[in-house]
C-alpha cells in the first residue's frame, strides 16, 4: 500500500465531500465533524459518483437512487444499496490529506 497526497483541508471549504483519484482509484473524500474519511468514489449499486451526493448525518446519500452508506465504515444501509463501499486509511499532516491505497499492479 502507498500513501498519496489527495487534498488540502482548505479544499473542503463550503462542501463536505470531494472527488479525488489516488493510485488509479477513484475516491470520495469526506470531512464530517472535523474528521476526514475516504471511500471508493462510485456507488456499489449503480456506479454514480458519490461526490455528487449529499452528506446526511454521517452518511453519504447516492445521487442516483438515494441509497445511504455510513461514511466511516462504508456500510450499506439498506435498499437499493446492498454492498458496502471500500474504505481507505486517511492521515492529515500540516493541513494536507493523505490516503493509503494499493497502487495498480501491486
Amino acid at each position: 500500500m502507498t500513501w498519496y497526497p489527495v487534498a488540502d483541508l482548505a479544499d473542503f471549504e463550503g462542501r463536505p465531500v470531494l472527488a479525488r483519484e489516488a493510485g488509479g482509484q477513484a475516491l470520495a473524500l469526506y470531512r464530517v465533524d472535523g474528521a476526514v474519511h475516504a471511500t471508493q468514489g462510485r456507488c456499489t449499486h449503480a456506479g454514480a459518483l458519490l461526490a455528487e451526493g449529499e452528506v446526511v448525518e454521517g452518511y453519504i446519500e447516492c445521487p442516483a437512487h438515494y441509497g445511504l452508506f455510513e461514511i466511516p465504515t462504508g456500510r450499506a444501509q439498506g435498499g437499493p444499496v446492498c454492498r458496502d463501499l471500500a474504505v481507505y486509511p486517511v492521515r492529515v499532516e500540516e493541513g494536507r490529506v493523505w490516503v493509503e491505497v494499493v497502487p495498480p499492479g501491486a
